[in-house]
C-alpha cells in the first residue's frame, strides 16, 4: 500500500456558500489547507486512516509466506479497496462539519459568500480560526 496515497486526503468541499441576508456584498474566505492540517477532527480522522492502514500492511506482512500470490493479491486488493472506502466516509463526514461551520460562521457575520482562500488573490473576511474553532 502506498501511504503517500493517504496525505492531503480531503478535497474539501467548502467551495461557494451563499447566505441570504440583506447587507452589502460582504465575502468570507476560509483557508482549507489549514483546516485539514490544523483542525483537531482533520488531524484525527488522518490518524485514523495511518492506524487501519498500517494495520493493513503488518496483516500482509505476516500472510506473505502463508498465502500464495493470488490470494495475497486478493487480499491486498481488499485492503485498499477498504481503505479508499473509510477515505471517502471520513472526507464526507469531515466536509459535512467544515460546512456546517462555515455556514454558522458566515450567518452570525452576514456573510453573503464564502469562498475558499486558495482561489482569492486579496480580500475577505478571513473566517478560518472561528471555523478551527469549532471544529474540536
Amino acid at each position: 500500500m502506498n501511504a503517500a496515497g493517504t496525505r492531503g486526503w480531503v478535497p474539501l468541499v467548502v467551495g461557494v456558500l451563499l447566505v441570504a441576508t440583506g447587507c452589502g456584498p460582504r465575502i468570507g474566505v476560509v483557508d482549507s489547507k489549514r483546516i485539514i492540517n490544523e483542525s483537531v477532527l482533520g488531524l484525527s480522522y488522518q490518524k485514523q486512516l495511518d492506524d487501519r492502514e498500517k494495520a493493513m500492511v503488518a496483516d500482509l506482512r505476516l500472510l506473505t509466506g502463508q498465502l500464495s500470490k493470488e490470494d495475497l493479491e486478493g487480499r491486498r486488493q481488499t485492503y485498499l479497496k477498504e481503505l479508499a472506502a473509510l477515505r471517502r466516509d471520513l472526507e464526507e463526514q469531515l466536509n459535512e462539519r467544515v460546512h456546517a461551520a462555515v455556514a454558522d460562521e458566515a450567518r452570525r457575520r452576514r456573510l453573503r459568500v464564502v469562498l475558499v482562500k486558495q482561489a482569492i488573490r486579496f480580500g475577505g473576511i478571513d473566517i478560518t480560526d472561528v471555523v478551527l474553532a469549532r471544529l474540536k
